[in-house]
């Protein structure tokens, strides 16, 4: 009794399309356009990194367009590397703080950062912390 259902399942099985595959991840430089936002305990921060290279950082993404802004610079990616330089405000006081490098996890929901080096103290609380894309 049992070998015809285990062949009628078999038959099934075998006859069902396989499930569709999700397509594949965007590359970093992609994924990294968009603006972000910290939430409690870590603070309330948001950042917004443009296609074009730069990026803001404001006090809260409401802030995005207010002056001055918490700082301002350039960014590069390199696969999961993240290199920010500051050319105002936050991090932009002395040349030694200007750049900072992180590892960093980029997906549709948000950015999680992983200090490589960086000697901004400020910057630095972004160790560890994931920011959610509110965009």
């Amino acid at each position: 009794m049992r070998f015809p259902i285990l062949v009628t399942i078999a038959s099934f099985l075998t006859g069902c399309p396989a499930a569709p595959k999700p397509p594949p991840k965007l590359p970093n430089t992609a994924l990294i356009a968009g603006s972000y936002e910290r939430h409690k305990p870590d603070g309330e921060t948001a950042i917004r990194f443009d296609p074009n290279g730069s990026y803001r950082v404001a006090k809260t993404r409401m802030q995005f367009d207010v002056e001055p802004p918490v700082g301002t610079g350039t960014y590069k990616i390199d696969g999961d590397q993240l290199t920010m330089t500051a050319d105002k405000g936050q991090c932009a006081e002395t040349p030694g703080t200007r750049e900072g490098v992180y590892k960093v996890v980029l997906s549709k929901i948000g950015v999680r950062f992983t200090k490589v080096s960086d000697s901004c103290e400020r910057r630095s609380a972004y160790d560890g912390q994931t920011w959610w894309r509110v965009n």
